[in-house]
């Protein structure tokens, strides 16, 4: 499964381990989803984790998402202008260039897209909640290893 993430979930996901965002990076750095940025995009991403992220034990973890995300070039798509904050617009850049399903954030403007060429907006918890659905992980999981 192919995601975006936006930059918003890393900082979210300092809360605590059972945080959707932190899970979603979890569920990135286990090998078990796939996370592309362009290069804009990845800059800020640590630019801002870098500020923001105080714990040293997240910012390791932030450290090791980081070198999982494979970048993916979006050359010619930079006129993408489908998003009211127009900073935005490089996340649906990389969804679109990298064949993502899913850009995963809390950011009401892209939310409020909700799809755009075959990618879907989600929020964290969403997202986790489809995860373990589609892959029978989660609650489903354990409920069926308890009842046998």
């Amino acid at each position: 499964m192919r995601v975006v993430i936006d930059t918003n979930l890393l900082i979210d996901g300092v809360k605590d381990d059972f945080n959707y965002g932190n899970r979603v990076i979890d569920l990135v750095l286990a090998g078990k989803i796939q996370a592309f940025a362009n290069r804009a995009t990845l800059r800020e991403n640590k630019l801002i984790a870098g500020k923001k992220v105080k714990d040293l034990d997240y910012s390791e973890k932030l450290e090791k998402y980081f070198e999982k995300v494979q970048v993916t070039n979006s050359y010619g798509l930079d006129s993408i202008d489908v998003v009211e904050d127009k900073e935005d617009n490089k996340l649906v850049e990389s969804a679109i260039a990298s064949g993502a399903e899913f850009l995963i954030s809390s950011d009401k403007h892209l939310l409020k897209l909700e799809s755009y060429k075959g990618v879907k907006m989600v929020r964290p918890q969403e997202f986790v909640n489809l995860y373990e659905e589609e892959s029978g992980s989660g609650w489903n999981q354990w409920i069926g290893d308890f009842i046998k």
